[in-house]
C-alpha cells in the first residue's frame, strides 16, 4: 500500500473530514492533500517517522500497523491459530508455540496471576 492509500485509510476510520483532520495532527490541509493526492500520481513522497507518529497518535492508529501498511516492516502474523502463544526475546525474534487447551488454560491462570502481582507492586 502507498503512503497515500495508508493516510486515506487513516482519515477513514478516523471519521473527520479533512479539515478536522489536519487540525487535529497538526499539518496544513495542504499538506495532508498532498499526502493523500500520492496515492494517485504515485509520486512517493519523503516523511519523516515523528510525522507518522504524530498522525498515528492522534487518531489512535497503530504506528506498527501504519509502518506494516507501507510495507516499511513486515507485516504481523495473522495466520496464528488458536492457543497459540507469541514469546518475543530480547532480540526481537519472535516464537510461535501452539498449546493444548490444558497448557493454553494454565498459560493464562499465570498472566492473570502475574498481573494481580504487578497491580498490588503499584
Amino acid at each position: 500500500m502507498k503512503l497515500g492509500e495508508a493516510i486515506e485509510q487513516i482519515l477513514v476510520e478516523s471519521g473527520l473530514t479533512i479539515s478536522a483532520f489536519s487540525r487535529k495532527v497538526g499539518y496544513s490541509r495542504q499538506y495532508i492533500y498532498e499526502l493523500l493526492k500520492s496515492k494517485d500520481t504515485g509520486f512517493t513522497r519523503k516523511i519523516q517517522l515523528d510525522t507518522l507518529k504524530k498522525i498515528c497518535d492522534a487518531t489512535d492508529y497503530s504506528l506498527e500497523r501504519l509502518l506494516a501498511d507501507i510495507d516499511y516492516i513486515p507485516k504481523p502474523k495473522t495466520d496464528v491459530s488458536p492457543n497459540t502463544i507469541i514469546v518475543v526475546k530480547k532480540s526481537g525474534e519472535k516464537g510461535y508455540y501452539a498449546l493444548s487447551e490444558h497448557d493454553a488454560t494454565l498459560v493464562e491462570g499465570i498472566a492473570k496471576s502475574l498481573s494481580k502481582l504487578e497491580k498490588a507492586r503499584d
